[in-house]
């Protein structure tokens, strides 16, 4: 009995080479399906890596500028109103990612020397704390 086994999935950096399969594919399979979609693209990647590469890198509406002093603004405004609810906000501004937004967020406060990025022993996690 002879067993098939699977190829094993690529880790890492993404290359030019994939980033043209995965659009080929979600131009004709779509954006839907991931699992399968990675599968019938030929790409050695998982379905929620060609995911995560399309909605955060890859969608042709996504704006790739540095956020405006406009965007900023809402993202303070947003962010006071709904706190880390940044797929909610990300909704507000077209073509940025929640993720894009929740690191402009986070890197933003550090260097204006808001956030205070402290070890908790107690849940074994980050956390952020403001002070200033």
């Amino acid at each position: 009995m002879k067993i098939m086994q699977k190829p094993e999935l690529r880790k890492g950096p993404w290359v030019e080479e994939e980033d043209e399969l995965l659009s080929n594919a979600v131009a004709v399979l779509g954006d839907r399906r991931w699992d399968a979609l990675a599968k019938l693209s030929g790409l050695r990647r998982s379905g929620k890596s060609c995911r995560l590469r399309w909605l955060n890198y890859l969608r042709p509406n996504l704006k790739h500028d540095k956020i405006s002093p406009d965007e900023e603004k809402i993202i303070s405004e947003l962010h006071e109103k709904w706190g880390n609810k940044w797929s909610m906000i990300a909704r507000r501004l077209p073509g940025r990612t929640d993720n894009e937004i929740k690191n402009y967020w986070r890197s933003r406060l550090r260097k204006k020397g808001l956030v205070e990025k402290e070890w908790s022993a107690n849940n074994s996690s980050w956390v952020f704390s403001l002070w200033g």
